[in-house]
């Protein structure tokens, strides 16, 4: 609960009337932008305080190896040939070659005219014999050799030969990575004293003639030739903390394996080697025996099954290579984006997964737009090495998963504590406001409106649930923009809404309302459909600081809003005590109702329908009534609607259908002479059931009665719902023989020009127009109407309401053919009915 205080109170500040145009943007899209910016701020943040630490910087690395894995390799350089010391020279010539075997390779090799000869191989002391040949062949000028600055303590430096010139000796120095994969080169490092050069760049730049060997250096870059190398800073790509000493570039291997033609000392002293790979080509010698350790992991190494390393002369040709398309104006190094083009990079996939957990709602569209984005990253990121720019991708991954969950927090939380479609606060959120008020010190009085659109569910079921979510988001900004200032709104319910009120009197309070029926009364237009909206409301107040409840005020102004609506749809009332007391007794006899049907409180008395003309009962109508244990006789009126509301009238109307088809078949047995025909009523509950005339075909078979014996009755209401589906229920009622009569014809529904398409056998005349038929010259002349109708249409008439000599003499001028009502007998036990039938029917 601090927790939804906290959310509260910042995404959701309490105000009145909007002031500026930024309160009159959308509800939504305000704390969807907050929640979005807040995540990603929290997410950049942590993202980079973790790539200040070095903690992404491995993972970054892996991305960056597994990236170049997925490139495709250039193949053989032709430039270049390597004389590798291989396992078999090292058996044939030993270790270390002697300086007579080293002078016979050089020797062999300048016969074919190289470019560049580059010794990767340590000749700092004499390895006899043939000190003086070794001297010979390092005194050519394309000869280049190598030392080791001495960066291992085991190691040490060990310095070049020392018969051959500082312009023709580079240092072999290489960067390792902290995880021990070689990505990078050191190149040159700038020495007050004398500058140091790469065996790398010495070899390139023995290779380039005149002014295209000049090396240039800034604070950023290093130019060879057309070259232009950029200088790797600490934090460059996915680096978050290197030593960047001297100039260093990111390697671009070239080949996975060896990326040029390699050939053993053995073999080129056997002349078993192509001239044309030594002819104006850069040969270098070093070793390859994985037996000497001279040996690297790279970019490759995690990804090759056979071979996991490259030795250092096959490295040394990767650089080479490199430096070589790099002066020859070829694309061949790597670029980085600027520290504000990372923040940029890192900040819009950030916003970008944000917003996707904001706006996309199904957890399947979630997880595959967030797939689609995680592909476009590392997509862009391939793409990037393509073209030789290092996108960090590791770094971004963890910002837009951090961002995506921060924002699915916020948007859980939101969800827990508002409404979705409104972005109103929900039940929770506004209990708790309710409970802040109750115990304010400075509000005397608190009161709770409970609101309900009306009608709402005919918009949903007509329009489509769109529509209605679109009715309930305008019903909710005019409810806040008709508000006054300090007013709490939620929404707790489909077209419910709850307001707060406080520090006001009730009079100002009942004029708010007055006037927020008004504005939701104002008409709408909603996807071409105009409609008019009209609400009901109910009020409840409550004294601060006297222990009541925000439950029990809000499930008052809920009672007060019920009885607004039965009152007057358009209306407002406040709860009383009252109401309380009439709820609570509601609730108790929707529980006793419940019970009535096991208890077998229910019982059926009958009415006799008589025929006007003969003075004899021709049958009866089943009444249900209820003999309650403990209150007694409860009439109709009071138990039928809940039955009716609860659905226990489904189950209620089986057990009358049955029972009344029993007690027919009873007094066929008892007095045979009599033809009687039992009218048994339908609900509307029923009438919309799916399976009803298998239900009344069941009990027809069970009683043993005829269906021409039984005459259902159906309200005119009921069959004018849906015409089409009520035509086609009574043929199939009629298809079991039942009569058929429309109850209380003439009241609520014009349906006279759909009658002739329905199946009836009956139609009964309303106890309204018959009791007032005395009195009522316009009352009679609708019954005469009703009677002529019928038989025009060869309907037999029924009266309902007979009370007195005079309605049934005018009935029977009319050509009225049955009644029933108080005048022949009230609804009697099954025992009377038998003794009714014996006696005289009163003639007027």
């Amino acid at each position: 609960m601090v927790y939804r205080r906290i959310f509260q109170s910042w995404l959701n500040p309490p105000k009145g009337h909007p002031a500026s145009w930024t309160e009159r943007i959308p509800q939504a899209v305000k704390l969807g932008g907050r929640s979005v910016l807040v995540a990603g701020l929290l997410a950049t943040t942590l993202v980079t305080g973790l790539k200040k630490l070095g903690a992404l910087q491995p993972f970054e690395l892996n991305s960056f190896d597994a990236l170049t894995r997925l490139q495709r390799d250039s193949g053989i350089d032709p430039r270049l040939l390597i004389v590798g010391v291989a396992e078999t020279d090292l058996q044939r010539y030993g270790w270390p070659l002697s300086d007579q075997v080293v002078a016979t390779v050089l020797q062999t090799i300048q016969q074919y005219q190289p470019q560049v000869i580059g010794l990767d191989v340590y000749r700092n002391t004499p390895q006899p014999p043939g000190r003086a040949a070794l001297a010979q062949q390092l005194a050519a000028d394309n000869v280049v050799a190598i030392w080791n600055v001495g960066n291992e303590p085991e190691t040490g430096e060990v310095p070049g030969p020392p018969t051959m010139p500082w312009e023709r000796i580079g240092f072999n120095d290489l960067a390792i990575d902290p995880d021990g994969v070689l990505r990078r080169s050191l190149l040159f490092v700038d020495n007050s004293e004398r500058p140091y050069y790469s065996f790398a760049l010495r070899v390139v730049q023995k290779s380039l003639a005149g002014d295209a060997a000049l090396l240039r250096t800034n604070a950023d870059t290093l130019s060879v030739g057309r070259a232009v190398l950029p200088r790797l800073k600490p934090w460059s790509g996915g680096y978050q903390n290197i030593d960047n000493g001297g100039y260093q570039i990111l390697t671009r291997y070239r080949s996975s394996q060896v990326p040029a033609h390699q050939v053993t000392v053995e073999q080129l002293l056997r002349g078993q080697v192509d001239p044309a790979w030594i002819r104006d080509r850069i040969v270098l010698i070093g070793t390859t025996a994985a037996s000497l350790k001279d040996e690297f992991y790279t970019p490759y190494s995690a990804g090759q099954r056979q071979q996991f390393t490259q030795s250092g002369v096959v490295v040394h040709a990767q650089i080479i290579s490199q430096l070589l398309d790099a002066t020859s104006g070829q694309p061949a190094v790597y670029w980085f984006l600027p520290q504000w083009g990372e923040f940029v990079w890192l900040i819009s996939w950030v916003g970008l997964a944000g917003v996707l957990a904001w706006t996309v709602r199904r957890p399947l569209g979630l997880l595959t737009a967030s797939g689609v984005v995680l592909a476009g990253l590392w997509g862009g990121a391939v793409l990037g090495l393509v073209h030789l720019v290092w996108l960090p991708v590791f770094e971004p991954t963890v910002g837009l998963l951090l961002s995506g969950g921060l924002v699915l927090m916020l948007k859980a939380l939101h969800r827990s504590t508002h409404d979705w479609i409104t972005n109103l606060p929900g039940r929770d959120m506004f209990l708790e406001q309710v409970r802040r008020a109750l115990h304010n010190q400075e509000s005397d009085q608190v009161m709770v409106a409970f609101l309900d659109i009306n009608r709402f569910k005919l918009i949903n079921q007509s329009l489509g649930h769109s529509t209605g979510d679109r009715v309930l988001q305008v019903m909710a900004n005019r409810l806040q923009q008709t508000l006054p200032e300090g007013t709490h709104l939620a929404r707790v319910g489909g077209d419910e809404f709850v307001l707060l009120f406080q520090q006001k009197s009730q009079t100002a309070v009942e004029a708010s309302l007055d006037e927020l029926q008004k504005a939701l009364a104002e008409p709408l237009c909603i996807n071409q459909h105009r409609l008019s909206i009209t609400a009901s409301v109910g009020l409840a107040i409550a004294q601060a600081h006297t222990g009541s409840k925000p439950e029990d005020l809000l499930r008052d102004a809920h009672t007060a809003m019920y009885r607004a609506k039965a009152l007057d749809e358009f209306s407002c009332e406040v709860f009383s005590r009252r109401m309380r007391e009439e709820a609570v007794q509601r609730l108790q006899l929707e529980s006793h109702l419940l019970e009535a049907l096991d208890k077998q409180e229910f019982v059926l008395y009958y009415q006799p329908i008589v025929n006007l003309e003969a003075g004899r009962i021709a049958g009866f109508e089943a009444l249900v009534r209820w003999q309650h244990q403990e209150r007694g006789f409860v009439t109709p009126g009071d138990f039928i609607p809940v039955v009716e509301e609860t659905g226990l009238i489904i189950e209620l109307g089986q057990w009358i259908f049955r029972e009344a088809c029993q007690q027919l078949r009873s007094w066929q047995q008892q007095v045979p002479d009599y033809p009687l025909k039992m009218s048994i009523n339908l609900s509307r509950r029923q009438f919309m059931q799916p399976d009803l005339v298998q239900q009344i075909a069941v009990g027809l078979e069970e009683s043993g009665i005829a269906g021409e014996q039984v005459q259902m009755e159906i309200t005119e209401s009921m069959i004018m719902r849906d015409v089409e589906a009520s035509q086609e229920l009574m043929l199939n009622l009629k298809a079991l023989g039942l009569a058929l009569a429309i109850d209380d014809f003439g009241t609520g529904y014009s349906s006279l020009s759909y009658l002739h398409r329905f199946p009836t056998d009956t139609l009964k005349i309303d106890r309204s127009f018959v009791g007032r038929m005395e009195h009522s010259q316009e009352d009679r002349e609708i019954v005469h109407t009703i009677i002529t109708l019928g038989h025009k249409l060869n309907l037999t008439l029924v009266a309902e309401g007979i009370e007195t000599a005079e309605q049934m003499a005018l009935l029977q001028q009319m050509g009225c053919q049955y009644g029933q009502g108080y005048w022949f007998s009230r609804p009697v036990t099954a025992e009377d009915a038998i003794a009714l039938l014996t006696q005289q029917i009163p003639q007027p």
